[in-house]
């Protein structure tokens, strides 16, 4: 091994950076041949981290993209990332393969199987052990990585031709951004289901995270969620993170989204390390929302049968707002884009019901009112992988309609400081295990808001505005909005304002905000009306 790097050293790179006081150094040895049987283009790159221990590190594969007939390992995007890896203190390897004008399909997958290989025959020289090897690619290579994910499961490559033939090609994680899983078109390709993830549906023993563009237009994104849910729901683990934009997610765009989901995925499969905050799918609505710190819908596998909007990058305590949906359902898919803003300005938003990526998969059960329990048990709890981040003296509850009802049938929880109730009220009704009773409970302040006379629950709201007598509470008025709101309006639009304004002046002391509530200063909130009471003089 020593002779074969020594022989194919081209070119010899050190890099140096401080990493906070540890120095950090690599080394870069290009064009190794990880097989000589079948032409030159069979080469790959190696980055090795000079810090540390030199042995037993984990290891990851890149693969290109380009349609399997262009690109290569040369391309920026793919030497950073080498780069940045080897940084972080991976063995990293950035592969060629043969294109398809050179040798047609399925040449490029047992070049992949074949590289896999050459690592673990390999591992020693390499200091890697050869059971934490990752893979990597985008787009024709995301295809490929996910290819080496179902190795196990695929049988059909014999390449007797393989020079490491006798190692086992399976990976310990498999990485695709914008993978084809299937050709998506008729065509010779299209008959060969064994060369396609598609093919090899099942519990896989790998797991995977996809990145995908909701606005592709190379690679659809409903192939390639129809590959995620049917892999899901045969117990395999993929965790899937779609973003707004096109075929370049993971390449050159949104990468402050995609880049952190990798890392974090890497060091669970690969370091097996616990990252602090986890997820099994994510999602980024309307680029993250407008404010500061850009948020990000997951799926915790510790709550999954909740959303939790959250900024992207956590490093401080973040007050809390649980969120309950109209109809009491069990999604919160049409009220994300205004969650997903109040994120962005540093909360955390835990919504009942699944994470939904698109809106044909909605739910349409009725949740209990307990589950507003289960929320605040699961984030108030030590073990809770938010428990770091959270201000336990800061968390609000809101609904929406029957979720309206669900917040009031729990407003006796001391851990609640404040409530919304948006475009719902008790007056004589009972509903949701609340009635005019719920009332007596509240012991913070309240903001109720409605949508004008024309909102079903207008009458209500008056009537529990008026039977609230020992806590403040504003009942502000959006005259024209009627009983849906502007929830599904970009980031939630003024009732999603208001409801941040609220918040801000609770819990993050913005005085300004009190002339909104009480002061009577409408600037910025045409059409409305807000009257208030209780407030201290």
């Amino acid at each position: 091994m020593r002779q074969l790097l020594t022989t194919a050293l081209l070119f010899l790179l050190t890099l140096s950076v401080t990493a906070q006081t540890q120095e950090k150094k690599i080394t870069v040895t290009e064009n190794i041949a990880y097989r000589t049987d079948v032409g030159p283009s069979t080469v790959l790159d190696l980055a090795q981290p000079q810090f540390g221990p030199q042995t037993n590190r984990p290891a990851i594969l890149i693969i290109h993209g380009g349609g399997w007939s262009a690109g290569s390992k040369n391309d920026m995007v793919y030497r950073t990332l080498m780069i940045d890896y080897a940084l972080k203190g991976y063995v990293v390897c950035n592969m060629n393969y043969r294109l398809t004008q050179e040798a047609p399909l399925p040449a490029c997958i047992e070049d992949v199987r074949c590289a896999i290989r050459w690592m673990k025959a390999h591992a020693q020289q390499l200091g890697i052990d050869p059971q934490r090897i990752g893979t990597y690619g985008h787009s024709a290579g995301g295809h490929l990585s996910l290819m080496a994910g179902v190795a196990a499961e695929s049988k059909a490559f014999a390449d007797d031709k393989d020079p490491w033939k006798q190692y086992d090609c399976t990976v310990a994680c498999a990485a695709g951004g914008a993978p084809p899983t299937e050709i998506g078109r008729a065509g010779a390709w299209a008959e060969h289901t064994e060369w396609w993830p598609i093919g090899y549906i099942g519990k896989s023993k790998t797991p995977f995270l996809v990145l995908q563009g909701g606005e592709d237009p190379v690679v659809r994104p409903n192939l390639t969620e129809d590959w995620v849910l049917k892999m899901q729901r045969a117990g395999s683990a993929v965790d899937y993170v779609k973003v707004h934009g096109q075929h370049g997610v993971a390449f050159d765009q949104q990468l402050e989204f995609t880049r952190p989901a990798m890392d974090a995925f890497y060091a669970r499969h690969l370091k097996h390390e616990d990252p602090t905050v986890s997820f099994e799918q994510m999602k980024v609505v309307e680029f993250g929302g407008s404010g500061p710190h850009k948020a990000v819908a997951v799926r915790e596998k510790s709550l999954s049968d909740f959303v939790v909007y959250r900024p992207m990058m956590m490093r401080e305590k973040m007050p809390v707002l649980i969120f309950c949906n109209g109809g009491c359902m069990d999604t919160s898919i049409g009220y994300e884009n205004m969650l997903s803003d109040i994120a962005s300005y540093g909360y955390i938003v835990v919504a009942i019901g699944e994470l939904q990526m698109l809106a044909q998969h909605e739910k349409d059960q009725h949740t209990p009112s307990s589950m507003v329990q289960k929320a605040l048990n699961w984030i108030c709890h030590p073990e809770s992988p938010y428990y770091n981040y959270i201000d336990t003296d800061k968390i609000a509850a809101a609904g929406h309609s029957c979720g309206g009802a669900q917040v009031l049938a729990n407003a006796s929880d001391p851990r609640l400081k404040t409530y919304f109730i948006l475009n719902a009220g008790m007056g004589q009704i009972t509903m949701a295990d609340a009635s005019a009773k719920s009332l007596k409970n509240l012991h913070g302040p309240i903001l109720y808001l409605v949508g004008g006379t024309t909102d079903v629950a207008w009458q209500n709201a008056q009537a529990d505005y008026k039977a609230i007598k020992r806590v403040p509470v504003v009942l502000a008025d959006n005259t024209q909005s009627g009983h849906g709101g502007t929830y599904e309006q970009p980031n939630g639009g003024a009732n999603a304002r208001m409801v941040r304004a609220w918040l801000d002046w609770q819990f993050k002391d913005r005085k300004e905000n009190e002339t909104l509530f009480i002061g009577g200063n409408l600037t910025g909130y045409e059409g409305f009306t807000i009257k208030h009471k209780n407030y201290k003089k």
